[in-house]
């Protein structure tokens, strides 16, 4: 599935509000904090989406992107924003920020500025400049700034008239699902009862590295059999869409660890499913044995209490008569799965496979 980009942005929910409380503040006439993590998934279309949707609501004002300048943020504006005379006009003794406040005809007054990497020492800086230039504004409508910082950037105290908008503490593990859930529903190279564990999967290895979970899920089938082998292969193959590189951190052992808990989340499930519908099927031949002690000296007494091992015990006595020879294996391979997520070790693919295929079916 193409436009990733799009399914994040436009089609999760607290994504989606992210960016249009960007617009919505930048329409009320307020300026933003916009505190984004280093890997922010698809920042330019942030940025696109953000730049159209103003454009709908307000033609009159235009946006322009502007990497964070040397110089101080008063004389980058005068300079870039104000025409020869105007600049002739300003004297030494007001503020760059009073002056630009105070000026009725200049450019300036009609634009959303987006100001970009923004060094630590240069946050205040642009801070005090915006809240003193507010100040000064009276007869017109004033420059609205978006500052965009990233995650842990040094904001020692709130200004008047600035919103802050942290990513982080906007996006939900929730949300990182639904995006993979989203995702995988269009994946072309796995079966549809594969989905549900190819967005866990990917949710629970990828975290909140939303583009790798994208790239993974487009991996699909490739993924779901060798997670540590595609991850090694995006890392080193594929970038991101700021085309720096991908990177993962987490040792093979952690990593396992992450596979472990999506499967006890998907498959371990499935396979308790399918041992109910074991135990149903043949409740007669099951009631008949009981009750029942086991090696370790506990008595089952009622049929759901029966485990596959014990279940397989009967079918070997000849007290569960099985009307399918296939069966026996399918029991043998989920309690196989089952005693290896039991002693955190991970399932191979091939029976994940089996086990939710089957899990679908009943």
């Amino acid at each position: 599935m193409e436009n990733m980009d799009k399914i994040w942005w436009d089609h999760i929910i607290k994504a989606h509000k992210f960016l249009e409380d960007i617009v919505k503040y930048a329409l009320e006439g307020k300026s933003i904090i916009l505190s984004l993590p280093e890997n922010v998934p698809w920042k330019d279309t942030l940025r696109e989406s953000v730049e159209d949707q103003l454009k709908l609501e307000n033609s009159r004002n235009m946006m322009d992107f502007v990497s964070c300048p040397k110089e101080e943020p008063g004389l980058f504006l005068l300079n870039k924003y104000c025409k020869k005379e105007k600049r002739a006009s300003y004297r030494y003794g007001i503020s760059y920020a009073e002056f630009l406040g105070q000026c009725e005809d200049i450019v300036l007054n009609d634009r959303y500025i987006w100001v970009y990497d923004i060094p630590k020492e240069k946050c205040d800086e642009w801070l005090d400049f915006i809240a003193e230039y507010n100040k000064n504004v009276r007869k017109k409508t004033p420059a609205i700034f978006i500052l965009e910082i990233q995650d842990g950037g040094p904001v020692n105290k709130s200004r008047k008239g600035i919103q802050k908008l942290e990513f982080s503490q906007s996006i939900s593990t929730y949300d990182r699902f639904a995006f993979c859930a989203l995702a995988a529903s269009g994946n072309s190279t796995c079966k549809e009862y594969l989905y549900p564990y190819l967005a866990e999967l990917t949710a629970s290895v990828c975290r909140d590295d939303i583009e790798l979970c994208a790239q993974c899920v487009q991996k699909g089938n490739q993924f779901l059999k060798d997670p540590e082998e595609t991850l090694r292969q995006i890392v080193s193959e594929s970038s991101r869409s700021d085309g720096k590189p991908f990177t993962y951190t987490r040792t093979p052992e952690e990593l396992k660890t992450l596979v472990w808990e999506a499967q006890l989340k998907n498959v371990f499930p499935a396979i308790e499913k399918a041992r109910s519908y074991f135990i149903k099927k043949y409740s007669n031949d099951i009631k008949a044995v009981l009750p029942f002690n086991t090696s370790y000296g506990q008595q089952v007494s009622a049929p759901e209490e029966v485990e596959i091992g014990i279940l397989i015990c009967f079918i070997g006595n000849g007290n569960v008569h099985l009307t399918n020879a296939n069966e026996y294996q399918e029991l043998e391979h989920l309690r196989e799965a089952r005693n290896k997520l039991a002693h955190l070790n991970i399932v191979d693919f091939e029976s994940v496979d089996m086990i939710l295929k089957k899990s679908e079916t009943i």
